[in-house]
């Protein structure tokens, strides 16, 4: 079984997707050995053709069209993963194998209560206003603990924003903590984003905000979508490592 489940979710962008996976491919076997990676296009318009790979991959389609339905793809993806553990990011990321090589050496010391952020070694994001060294999607959580005390509300999917931000509150009240792993820079932004979408995240703020008042209990059901598994040709994975690529044994602090 993997140790970690490497999750992320798409909405057109086939080429930056079939970028992605040519980086994981990319990786020693130290790293791939212990990792499997989940992807959820979320009813793109444009779907790519996955090639033959030899990563642990596994892509699920979503085929009713909801807008801004991260909140459904994330739940669906930590309901498919096998690791004890799961990486989420957007695939705007690209994480950096030497310390994704760290996290794996350490993760058995890691607190399954806790929800862990990553430094990025680009320009930080603003919320709202303020400038922050992390992105709120992207964390590292024990999956038994996210499914029990976090999982996402899909009742902010349809509109834009403030469903992470939600996410991280209902997580904390649930009796979570989070954490910034500040050693090393995990993440590079790929700067790019989907245009002629309504990013007007008014409905999702004013919703969180009631939410929150009334207790931060998410809504009742899940996977309100219809999807299907993305078939996937298996090929002999080459093992792509230098004779000093191994795993790096520093220690984390936070």
């Amino acid at each position: 079984m993997p140790e970690v489940s490497i999750i992320s979710h798409f909405y057109n962008h086939p080429d930056k997707v079939l970028e992605q996976i040519a980086w994981w491919e990319s990786l020693p076997v130290e790293i791939l050995s212990h990792v499997e990676f989940i992807l959820v296009d979320d009813c793109s318009e444009q779907s790519p053709v996955i090639p033959a790979t030899g990563l642990d991959l596994r892509v699920f389609r979503i085929t009713t069209n909801i807008a801004w339905n991260q909140p459904g793809a994330r739940n669906l993806a930590t309901f498919h993963a096998r690791g004890a553990w799961g990486l989420y990011f957007d695939l705007d990321q690209r994480f950096h194998g030497e310390p994704m090589s760290i996290v794996l050496n350490q993760i058995r010391f890691m607190d399954d209560m806790t929800l862990y952020h990553f430094r990025s070694d680009n320009e930080a994001i603003k919320d709202p206003g303020t400038r922050i060294p992390f992105h709120p999607n992207t964390y590292l959580v024990n999956i038994g603990s996210f499914k029990t005390h976090g999982m996402y509300d899909e009742d902010f999917s349809g509109s834009y924003g403030y469903d992470d931000i939600y996410m991280a509150e209902h997580w904390e009240r649930g009796g979570g903590r989070r954490q910034l792993l500040a050693d090393f820079n995990f993440f590079t932004n790929l700067k790019f984003d989907t245009a002629r979408l309504d990013r007007d995240a008014s409905h999702n703020r004013r919703l969180g905000q009631q939410k929150l008042l009334d207790g931060a209990r998410n809504s009742a059901g899940m996977l309100r979508f219809a999807w299907e598994p993305v078939a996937i040709t298996r090929a002999a994975r080459t093992d792509r490592i230098a004779p000093n690529d191994t795993v790096d044994r520093r220690i984390l602090s936070v």
